[in-house]
Order: structure tokens, then C-alpha cells, then sequence
């Protein structure tokens, strides 16, 4: 009872960590491992049986991704499982990858976590940008599950109807094994089969969204810091307490520079959640355009009706989502640090006779108009422009194919 009153309490307090712990939480129950920087203590009995378990749920993600790949050496498949293989072959090597990366910084993930979470709130913070960024994060996240799990739908459907046409099992996925016999050993590892594509992109859906979720709070972090500036000059016309004109000044300079420090903070911040999480944006635009490509050969090839021509525009949609919201994500960590010299050129160093203010102010408007950009592959910064290159590159690829 005690843990869902501090759940409902961190809910009201801290919106945005009470997101994230639960998205690492629900990662943490499906055998992903530990996300949260906050230490749970643990019994060494709950630890063996977590140990288990994570041996368990990992050897049949990657092992049944391994029995996909190896489906091509099949030879009595349909068209359609034909088309369907070497789309999820391509894909869930590499939605595989993004596991296994993020998996792999998870310490890093830890830190800058708590970085973007906790740091800043220790000197300034704001309720409604809180509630704002919350907002945000979960439109991004209903997005991406709305469109999965409804092309996941429409992508069962289709494989029960080519069930009934063409007499092939029902599945989505197209593995080596097990053959076509039709034993009870056989239903129910394909069963198990049908079952490890709803946990394949459940896992993707958290692990996306837990970097949705992180961009969005650094996009923010910006956004309050812009707050914080414009709210000095309110503070030095204010003056509540009837200070003099000097002591606003010291009092001014001080909370200046204790701004300049929380940018300088910033910036190292955003540059490590592009070092943890930028080999997952690159992942993400290759796989993006790569199916992309291959869903617009299947329309080509294919025979069409309407469950496949909405099933593949499904998948279509959820690439378009995926990499469409790391885009504008980090589209707005750019357009929020470069709006940050506004802030600060309106933050009330004109008010003070104080010189030493002014030669602060000119470095932290220099510091706050070098760019700041999430990049992907190295070379693709991730913007709004760049989304729409990524869309017409991998029209262009097919155009030029067919």
C-alpha cells in the first residue's frame, strides 16, 4: 500500500521520472534488465530467479529471430511468405541490435537518465513545463503503440485469410523450423512462434520510447532554462523584499552565473545522450529506409486486396512514426538551445550598472548560439528537414529500382 501511495505521490511531484520509471520498470519484468538509476534492494533469491528468467525471455527473443534468418533456406514457401521473410529478416536483426545496445550502455543509460531527470531541478524548477513535457512524451509514445499494434493486428488477419486461401499455417513470422507436419508439438512451437512477435514489439515499443521519452525531457531542460533567464529580469523589477539596488545587482550576478553553469550542464548532457543513445537513432534510419524500400516492392509484387494493402501501409506508417519521432524530438533540442540567446539577452542585464555583468551575458549569448545537434549514422543531423530527405531517399531508391 506504502509503494502505491509514493507511486501516486511521484506521479503528482515528478511526472516525467514517474514515465520513465515505469517504461524501465515494465523493460525490467520482460527480461531486458535493469534501467533505473535508483538502487532496488533485492533478495539474492529474487536475483537467481530474475538470472533465470533473463536467460530465459533472451535466448527466445534471439533465438527465434536466428530461426527467421534461417528460413531462407527453405524452399517450399509461398509468395506471400517469400515477401514476408525478407521483410522480417531485415527487421528483426536490426530492431534486435537496438536491444542489444541499449542493453549494453544500460549503465550509461542509468546516468544520463538521472542527469536529465534530477540535475537541473536542484536549483529551478516548473510544474507546468513538468506536466507539458509529460504531455508530449506520452503523444509520441500513443503514436507508436496505436500504429504498431494495429499493423500487428492487420498482419494476423492477413495470415489467417492467406490460411484459408492457400492452406499455409497461420503465421506472421516465417521460420526454418518447424516443418509442415502437423503434430501437437508443432501447434504449440508455433504458438510460441505467434507469441514472439507481440513480445518482440512489445520490447521495441519500450525501447523506443524510453529514448522518445529522454529527448523529450532534454528538449525541455532547454525550455526551462530559457524560464529560468527571463524569470531574472521579473525578479530584479519585482524586488518583494525592498533590496537596494546593489544587492539586486550581486543578487543578479550571482543567479546569472549559476544560469551560465546550468548551460554549461546542459551541454555536456545533450553531448551524452547523443553518445549513449546515438547508435540507436543510426539503427533506426537504416532500418527505416531499408523497409520502407522493400514495403513499397511487396505493393509491386504482391497480389493485392484490402487486409494486405492496410497491413502493409501499417508498416509503413510505423517506420514513418519511428524514425519521424526521433526527427522531431531532436529537431526540438536544436530549436529550444538556439532560442536560448533570447532568453538570455532579455534576462535584465540592461537594468544593472554592474559591468562585470555584461562581459558574462556576451559569453553565455556566444555559448548559447553554438548549434546544438542529435546526429545519426555521424552524418544525418536529425531535424524536421532531414526527416522529409530520409522519406524521399527511400522513394527515390525504389523509384530508381523500378
Amino acid at each position: 500500500m506504502s509503494s502505491n501511495k509514493m507511486a501516486v505521490s511521484l506521479k503528482k511531484s515528478h511526472p516525467e521520472k514517474y514515465l520513465l520509471r515505469l517504461i524501465c520498470r515494465y523493460l525490467y519484468y520482460l527480461g531486458c534488465g535493469e534501467f533505473w538509476y535508483e538502487p532496488t534492494i533485492r533478495s539474492i533469491y529474487e536475483r537467481v530467479i530474475y538470472a533465470i528468467w533473463f536467460i530465459i525471455t533472451n535466448t527466445y527473443l534471439y533465438g527465434f529471430v536466428i530461426n527467421e534468418c534461417l528460413g531462407h533456406l527453405r524452399t517450399n514457401l509461398t509468395v506471400k511468405e517469400k515477401n514476408d521473410l525478407y521483410q522480417f529478416s531485415c527487421a528483426h536483426p536490426s530492431i534486435s541490435l537496438k536491444y542489444l545496445i541499449l542493453y549494453k550502455r544500460r549503465d550509461k543509460i542509468k546516468y544520463i537518465t538521472k542527469r536529465v531527470l534530477e540535475d537541473t531541478r536542484t536549483f529551478f524548477s516548473s510544474p507546468e513545463l513538468d506536466r507539458a513535457s509529460l504531455r508530449k512524451a506520452i503523444l509520441y509514445c500513443s503514436v507508436l503503440i496505436m500504429t504498431t499494434y494495429v499493423t500487428y493486428t492487420l498482419s494476423e488477419v492477413e495470415s489467417i485469410i492467406a490460411h484459408f486461401k492457400e492452406g499455409t499455417p497461420i503465421r506472421t513470422e516465417v521460420t526454418l523450423f518447424p516443418r509442415s507436419t502437423d503434430t501437437m508439438a508443432t501447434k504449440i512451437f508455433r504458438f510460441f512462434i505467434e507469441m514472439h512477435w507481440g513480445y518482440f514489439i512489445t520490447i521495441m515499443i519500450l525501447t523506443d520510447c524510453l529514448c522518445y521519452c529522454s529527448l523529450v525531457f532534454m528538449s525541455f531542460r532547454f525550455k526551462l532554462l530559457q524560464l529560468y533567464f527571463e524569470k531574472l529580469r521579473d525578479n530584479f523589477l519585482t524586488n518583494p523584499e525592498n533590496k537596494s539596488h546593489n544587492e539586486l545587482e550581486e543578487e543578479f550576478k550571482q543567479s546569472f552565473t549559476v544560469g551560465m553553469n546550468l548551460h554549461e550542464d546542459l551541454l555536456k548532457c545533450a553531448r551524452e545522450v547523443q553518445e549513449t543513445l546515438g547508435a540507436i537513432y543510426s539503427v533506426q534510419i537504416l532500418e527505416s529506409m531499408s523497409l520502407i524500400v522493400m514495403c513499397l516492392i511487396k505493393l509491386v509484387h504482391a497480389e493485392r486486396n484490402l487486409v494486405f494493402l492496410l497491413a502493409d501501409l501499417g508498416y509503413i506508417s510505423v517506420m514513418t512514426t519511428l524514425t519521424g519521432a526521433y526527427m522531431m524530438i531532436s529537431g526540438d533540442i536544436t530549436h529550444e538551445a538556439y532560442e536560448l540567446s533570447t532568453s538570455i539577452f532579455h534576462s535584465g542585464w540592461d537594468l544593472s550598472r554592474n559591468r562585470d555583468i555584461r562581459p558574462l551575458v556576451v559569453v553565455a549569448i556566444q555559448r548559447s548560439q553554438v548549434p546544438v545537434y542529435m546526429t545519426g549514422l555521424g552524418v544525418i543531423t536529425l531535424s524536421y528537414a532531414n526527416f522529409i530527405s530520409v522519406m524521399r531517399s527511400s522513394y527515390s531508391f525504389f523509384a530508381v529500382m523500378y
